[in-house]
């Protein structure tokens, strides 16, 4: 941690800021959903293949919001991306908390989807702008390590109060709080002080299709677990609603890990800490419908959520190498083809689940994600004179 610590206070908060932002935007608004499935269910407010279209038109909102907000980001506007995140998360949200039938819940999931789009390009963008190039890659870790502290705060709402509803309703106020937080706050920026531009300069399409590739693999892989995750753990493990949070709660904890990426990239090398974590990635996904009880269902979710942020920390790291004074504009895109697996992967397991086990689209979701490890092994290595500007 001797890189953090000596960062400026002001920056240390931008973090925490940005961080909160996240898992406010992913933990909640986004992957709240998944946590609350058999509930919702069981409220008859929707059933299992309409959440797995809500699931899907939340990814593909999330996607629309990627790509808007990068084109903001290109000049500059990420403050616009933020108030975005704002409105999204705290509209959506609150539409889902109010839902008692499929359309307005769907609707809400669908645009409570966007806010999460709208944030991590804007983050990112913004660390790279006001931290310094010695600790950047560290700080867009740890705000993306956010999202395992989201979740782990709808299933501590959810162990304390049993209401799926006041998950929403709570990060309905957090996006107020933290957005306009993350807005207020003044640093010292690297950049400003250098005399940069704010403006991103983007780099040719052709770099980042490798890493488009192997996001939208891993998305697809990933999507199956975070919709149908506790749904199946409680069906194939026998685990009682209790035991199903603690193995939710397990993701989120474990997720907050992910802010070692930044870490685990400098001292292993990209390939093969991309290779290593979707290996594990991808196992926790083929094994959950082996688990037959709390102790290897939570284990499984400690995996996943681990190594699924490490892998998402390790995208931001993908784009700066792809696109190295565009890292805000490539990590909205590569988050963008992230969600893109991720939706067709939930309507496709939505649309399957009519006919094919949930047990086979784990196995399914599983071989993609290691798919996804291996051909990394294909990308080109990318060389610019100063991978660490940005502007």
């Amino acid at each position: 941690m001797r890189d953090t610590e000596q960062m400026p206070s002001d920056q240390r908060r931008l973090v925490v800021a940005g961080a909160s932002v996240v898992a406010v935007s992913y933990g909640m608004a986004r992957f709240a959903l998944g946590l609350s499935t058999p509930r919702i269910v069981e409220d008859q407010v929707a059933t299992s293949a309409e959440i797995g279209l809500a699931s899907s038109l939340s990814f593909l909102t999330y996607v629309l919001a990627c790509f808007v907000s990068s084109r903001l980001l290109n000049s500059g506007r990420w403050k616009t991306s933020v108030l975005l995140v704002l409105l999204t998360a705290t509209v959506g949200t609150l539409m889902v908390a109010m839902s008692s039938s499929a359309p307005l819940f769907m609707s809400g999931i669908g645009v409570a989807g966007a806010a999460a789009g709208f944030s991590s390009g804007a983050i990112a963008y913004r660390l790279a702008q006001e931290i310094s190039p010695a600790q950047e890659a560290r700080a867009q870790s740890i705000a993306n390590a956010g999202t395992g502290i989201g979740v782990a705060i709808s299933t501590g709402i959810l162990l304390a109060v049993s209401s799926w509803r006041l998950v929403f309703v709570v990060a309905a106020v957090l996006a107020c709080v933290v957005c306009l937080w993350f807005l207020r706050l003044k640093t010292s920026s690297p950049a400003t002080a250098a005399g940069g531009s704010s403006d991103e300069a983007r780099g040719e399409w052709r770099a980042l299709l490798f890493p488009i590739l192997l996001t939208i693999l891993m998305g697809a892989g990933s999507s199956v677990y975070w919709t149908y995750g506790r749904a199946l753990a409680e069906e194939q493990g026998g685990l009682s609603d209790f035991q199903s949070l603690l193995f939710w709660g397990a993701i989120g904890v474990a997720g907050i890990g992910g802010a070692l990426a930044g870490d685990v990239a400098s001292r292993m090398g990209l390939k093969l800490s991309w290779t290593l974590c979707s290996v594990i990635l991808g196992l926790s996904i083929l094994c959950l419908p082996l688990c037959s009880n709390v102790v290897f269902a939570v284990l499984s979710g400690a995996l996943f959520g681990a190594f699924y942020t490490v892998v998402t920390g390790l995208t931001i790291e993908l784009g700066r190498q792809s696109w190295p004074r565009a890292v805000g504009a490539a990590t909205g895109i590569l988050f963008a083809t992230i969600a893109v697996g991720q939706t067709a992967g939930s309507m496709l397991n939505g649309l399957a689940l009519t006919n094919l086990s949930m047990e086979r689209l784990f196995t399914l979701g599983g071989v993609a994600t290691l798919v996804a490890g291996a051909l990394i092994w294909g990308m080109k290595k990318k060389t610019d004179p100063s991978p660490s500007s940005v502007g």
